[in-house]
């Protein structure tokens, strides 16, 4: 994991959405009815399982589908939920005014807890992130709740339809319905609504026909039908084995729909008084059941989550395009552990070449004591970032690379090896002695500048004088000044090749630097056509 850590660093930035998913059923008249429909008989069946009180019931799955419509179609949806718990509570107990009471805050529960994990969980995208997992938990399934059993036992109290002594337990059992409805249902609708797309070859479709199978079969011999023979055994441990494979190989939504089975096979046989939790009074029966399905819902979104992130983390290592390399071992001769695509490009080594072999290959025979500075720099808990050195590829060739080293950390806490994410700057290395050469020549061609414009003056003038003295002068003594105009004519020729120099900016210098500043030609004697 240490040497994902620097590439995750430099990742994907979260961005928040208000608003999550298209929604799938349009909020005309009809679609509103379909909302409040659904709400009235997810109610009515919850409703079924109530025992402290007709109103309050430990598995209430609208809060659930409240929560999921609010974050799925935003909260607009208010008036359908509204409506739904309303049409459930009147025809259930109490008054119309009760129900009115309890419909507010079932509505306000949805929305708070849609608000709370748009803001704080990333919305509807809540389940790809651990962190976002357990924000939903904290603020969706244990704080939201709170409101509606907070409400409803208030409203019903003072409505005279619950004494002062039952409050208590009338509100305890109306939040852990909600919680349970919360963590159960509510994942299940948000991750379907969010992707709804199924692509299943034959056998892919067969393995999730097993899985569900399996998932039932478990259900049943854990918590035992009513002819059961393991009816009462402590096996619920065994619950743990398909959501994992679920979590594993088919992802959240698929793990999601499997608890929803689980948690289905396991109220209903503990209706029947069989499983582990059926020993007990009804309600006190189905309170630990949802306590038990809750925590395995947690469980597995979890465990999905962090496959995901995981399987997404592999995949940048695999096509990022630096060379990461793990490596083993507390000496400069580390077995090479992780050797990705990027790795292969940068060295020119397939994995099966280099895993299993000491890292040292890598590395000249005069860089060979970089490795033990690195990790002594590392055991001090020191950060080696942008390290800047030479590596030796599979053909021989000195790569220039920059390199980030992390510790590699066991279970206590201990160094046991080193990850290396490297980034050839071969190129780069060579454009700055491209530039160093250039600002170089651009120091020489201010030189030449500078020196041609001091000859060039009193070059002007000699030649001038020397001119005019010429046609007063005799022929021995014409000869003479032939000579000092011919020396002057190569000193010009000399001046006009160190101007040259000075137009390095606008040319590819480098191929005539040699000719420009070759001296020597200049210098050989010139005929009179140097003469102006």
């Amino acid at each position: 994991m240490a040497c994902l850590l620097p590439i995750v660093s430099r990742t994907r930035r979260l961005v928040r959405r208000e608003v999550v998913a298209r929604p799938w059923i349009p909020l005309v008249p009809w679609g509103s009815l379909v909302i409040a429909g659904v709400y009235f008989v997810a109610g009515k069946v919850g409703l079924t399982l109530a025992s402290v009180h007709p109103s309050a019931t430990t598995v209430w799955p609208p809060t659930g589908i409240a929560l999921a419509a609010t974050l799925l179609l935003g909260y607009r949806v208010w008036p359908a939920l509204f409506a739904g718990a309303f049409l459930v509570n009147v025809t259930t107990a109490g008054s119309a005014w009760t129900s009115l009471g309890i419909a507010s805050g079932n509505t306000l529960e949805a929305l708070l807890g849609g608000w709370l994990v748009t803001r704080f969980a990333n919305g509807c995208q809540a389940f790809d992130r651990t962190r976002n997992i357990l924000t939903f938990v904290a603020l969706a399934g244990l704080l939201s709740p709170v409101v509606s059993a907070t409400v409803g036992v208030a409203s019903l109290s003072l409505g005279g339809y619950v004494s002062w002594e039952q409050v208590g337990a009338i509100w305890l059992t109306w939040w852990r319905g909600d919680v349970v409805g919360a963590l159960v249902v509510a994942p299940v609708l948000i991750l379907w609504g969010t992707d709804r797309t199924v692509h299943l070859t034959r056998a892919r479709a067969l393995e999730l026909v097993l899985l569900l199978g399996s998932v039932f079969l478990v259900g049943w011999v854990v918590f035992g039908g009513p002819s059961s023979r393991t009816s009462g055994y402590p096996l619920t441990f065994l619950c743990t084995l398909p959501l994992a494979v679920a979590a594993f190989r088919f992802g959240q939504r698929e793990a999601a729909t499997c608890v929803a089975l689980l948690a289905g096979v396991a109220v209903w046989a503990t209706l029947q008084g069989a499983g582990p939790f059926g020993r007990y009074a009804q309600n006190e029966s189905l309170l630990l059941l949802g306590a038990f399905i809750g925590t395995m819902a947690v469980a597995t979104l979890l465990l999905a989550a962090l496959v995901k992130e995981l399987a997404r983390l592999a995949e940048i290592v695999k096509t990022s395009e630096d060379g990461i390399v793990a490596t083993i071992g507390k000496t400069p001769d580390g077995i090479i552990t992780t050797w990705n695509a990027g790795a292969e490009r940068l060295y020119g080594y397939a994995a099966y070449e280099v895993m299993g072999r000491p890292i040292s290959i890598l590395i000249p025979p005069e860089h060979r004591d970089e490795m033990s500075m690195i990790l002594e720099r590392l055991a001090r808990g020191e950060k080696v970032d942008h390290y800047e050195t030479v590596r030796v590829a599979k053909d021989g060739r000195r790569i220039a690379v920059s390199v980030t080293v992390s510790p590699i950390r066991n279970a206590a806490g201990r160094i046991v090896g080193a990850s290396a994410i490297a980034r050839d700057i071969t190129d780069h290395k060579r454009a700055e002695a491209a530039t160093r050469e250039r600002d170089a020549l651009r120091h020489v061609a201010g030189l030449a500048a500078a020196a041609a414009h001091e000859i060039n003056n009193p070059l002007t003038a000699l030649v001038g004088q020397a001119q005019l003295l010429e046609r007063t002068l005799d022929l021995e003594e014409r000869r003479r000044v032939e000579e000092i105009l011919e020396a002057a004519a190569r000193i010009a020729n000399i001046v006009f090749r160190m101007t040259r120099v000075t137009e390095l900016d606008l040319i590819d210098a480098g191929p005539y630097v040699p000719q420009m500043l070759d001296l020597s030609k200049s210098s050989q004697p010139a005929g009179r056509s140097a003469r102006r």
